[in-house]
Formats: structure tokens, C-alpha cells, sequence
């Protein structure tokens, strides 16, 4: 069996992208990008605050916008599982790096991408995502400013680095 993380690490270190920097969890701490991405009930992380951790943010150097916030469910596709992961980041007032109260700024140019290893149930995510996006409107955290929400499967470690890809091309794009 595969180290937890390891498709998290594989994923964030297949992404090259220009004027980007990729934070991710799970991977050699020596490294100024591998740390803790919290989304946390506070304006800055404080202890016990935490709601919700996140494997990979994509970030805009020159703006510090947050392009892409990711995570990717390394074992299951379970609908508890993905809505706990929506909830805990949309009810959020901040997402901030291995304990740093961060500039990152979340909005409508922010794609959020939560992807389960299963089959496709793609009923089912399409419910859970519609849910998502009305429960989102009526939210008034910092986090629910999130544009875009993508929720899906991957079957194995090259089909999940295509969806990543292809996912934050269409939101590079987007903010173009």
C-alpha cells in the first residue's frame, strides 16, 4: 500500500506553473513549500480554529491570489467525505500555510478542487456540488468568496494528474 499523501506529493510535484507557487502537504518538510494548509474559522490561524486541511494551493506570486485550493481524497469517493471537505473550507474566514497567517486572497478567481479516488458517481457529485454552491451563497465567510467548485473522481495517479492539470488550466483561463 501506497504511503498516505503520496499521490498528493506526485501531483504537486508534476505542477510547473509560471509565476505560481504550489504549496502541498505530506511531502519532505525541508521544503519551504510542504506544510499544513488550513482553512480556519479566524481571519488568522489560531489554535483550535482549524476546520478543514487542504493537500495543495496554487498561488499567484505577484497578487498572492489563490488560483486553485486542492484536495485530493487518496482512498474513497465517500459523499460524507467530500462534504465535510466542502463545509469545513466554505464556512472558513482564512486558508493559511503551516501555522503562518497568510496574504493569500480567496475569491471569485479561486477554483476549489476536491477529487476522490472511485468510480464515477457523477449523479451524485453533481448533487452534492449544486447543494454546495446554494448553501455557499448564503454563506458570509471570507472563504465561501471561492468562484468555482469542481468536484470529482480519478482512478489512479496519471488520471488524477490529468484532472488537476486540465482543472487549473480551465481556471488560469478563467482569470485571463
Amino acid at each position: 500500500m501506497a504511503k498516505p499523501g503520496s499521490l498528493t506529493v506526485d501531483v504537486a510535484k508534476s505542477l510547473n506553473l509560471e509565476g505560481h507557487d504550489v504549496f502541498y502537504d505530506h511531502g519532505d518538510p525541508a521544503n519551504p513549500n510542504v506544510g499544513k494548509i488550513v482553512s480556519s474559522i479566524e481571519n488568522a490561524p489560531a489554535m483550535g480554529e482549524e476546520l478543514s486541511q487542504l493537500d495543495i494551493a496554487i498561488i499567484e506570486r505577484a497578487t498572492e491570489r489563490a488560483l486553485a485550493l486542492i484536495e485530493i481524497e487518496e482512498t474513497a469517493d465517500n459523499p460524507k467525505t467530500f462534504l465535510g471537505d466542502l463545509f469545513g473550507i466554505l464556512t472558513g474566514n482564512s486558508i493559511s500555510f503551516d501555522s503562518n497567517s497568510s496574504n493569500w486572497k480567496i475569491g471569485s478567481w479561486t477554483t476549489l478542487i476536491i477529487l476522490g479516488k472511485g468510480k464515477n458517481h457523477e449523479r451524485r457529485l453533481d448533487y452534492i456540488r449544486g447543494m454546495a454552491l446554494k448553501a455557499k451563497s448564503a454563506m458570509e465567510t471570507e472563504n465561501s468568496k471561492i468562484g468555482h467548485i469542481v468536484i470529482g473522481t480519478f482512478s489512479g495517479i496519471e488520471s488524477l494528474k490529468t484532472i488537476v492539470r486540465e482543472q487549473i488550466e480551465i481556471a488560469r483561463r478563467r482569470n485571463i
